[in-house]
């Protein structure tokens, strides 16, 4: 029963139709009885400028960002955590009474997939995002902040990938970084160890020809994305016996961290599956 009282929660993106998040959180309020509800809001790109605002306005108790908002929200937060500064993106804002402070659960919910999934130790490993936004900031800045050997961004802007190594280099004296073109020639020039793709649709076209061969040994590639249906390479990779993630328990985890910081309330990622009903993961 939604009532006055009932406090509200949103996800803002374009596009968003595909979200599992809407069932994940009102199934997790549900259960635990929670007097909340959380909708998607598909909100233009050019409005960016409006959302802080709108949160405000409207007296959103909190929301997840996804695409295109993650880093153009920030200059309308009062204050961000110190996961969401090193990343420069956020995608969960919290309503504190009205002050606006931004957190980024990505790279957090990213590595405790990574773990549980496939049981991998990124310490020590040449790593590559392809992908500098939002979402690819965050996965860099845990990658390094877990031991990794070095991380390079991949990016179609390379401006974009360059101002993440600026922006997050400086934090990690130990990791080396580097940032190039989203192209064959770049990808091949290295032995990677670790694929981590978080390219959204329009980033398919870029990575189809990447040659695979060329990957470490004990190499794995992971996306980040998991509502395409056929992720480009996974396929190749996974017949060539490099192992393979699909973005799905990242969803979960990053999704279970939220709903901690939304509610005060943990979650497990068995009670996560059992809620997008996916057992077997």
């Amino acid at each position: 029963m939604i009532t006055g009282r009932t406090r509200v929660y949103a996800l803002v993106g374009h596009p968003i139709r595909h979200s599992l998040s809407p069932a994940m959180h009102n199934e997790l309020f549900r259960r635990l009885g929670i007097d909340a509800v959380y909708v998607a809001l598909d909100v233009r790109p050019e409005r960016a400028d409006e959302v802080g605002p709108a949160i405000r306005t409207l007296g959103l108790a909190g929301c997840n960002l996804t695409v295109p908002f993650k880093e153009r929200v920030l200059p309308a937060l009062d204050g961000v955590s110190a996961e969401a500064a090193c990343a420069g993106a956020v995608n969960v804002v919290l309503n504190e009474e009205g002050r606006l402070v931004g957190h980024n659960t990505d790279g957090e919910g990213y590595l405790r997939a990574l773990r549980e999934e496939l049981g991998v130790d990124v310490s020590g490993r040449r790593c590559v995002i392809l992908g500098a936004g939002g979402t690819g900031r965050a996965v860099g800045a845990a990658l390094a902040a877990a031991g990794v050997a070095s991380v390079t961004w991949l990016n179609r802007t390379e401006a974009r990938g360059a101002a993440a190594m600026e922006a997050i280099a400086p934090r990690f004296s130990g990791v080396r970084f580097a940032a190039g073109p989203l192209a064959a020639e770049a990808f091949a020039a290295q032995p990677w160890s670790l694929v981590v793709n978080c390219l959204s649709g329009a980033g398919v076209p870029s990575v189809v020809g990447f040659p695979v061969a060329g990957l470490a040994e004990g190499a794995v590639w992971t996306d980040a994305n998991y509502w395409m249906a056929d992720p480009p390479l996974l396929a190749a990779c996974a017949a060539r016996g490099v192992r393979i993630q699909r973005g799905i328990g990242m969803l979960m985890h990053q999704g279970a961290r939220s709903f901690e910081l939304f509610t005060g309330r943990s979650v497990d990622s068995d009670t996560i599956r059992g809620v997008l009903d996916i057992g077997g993961w």
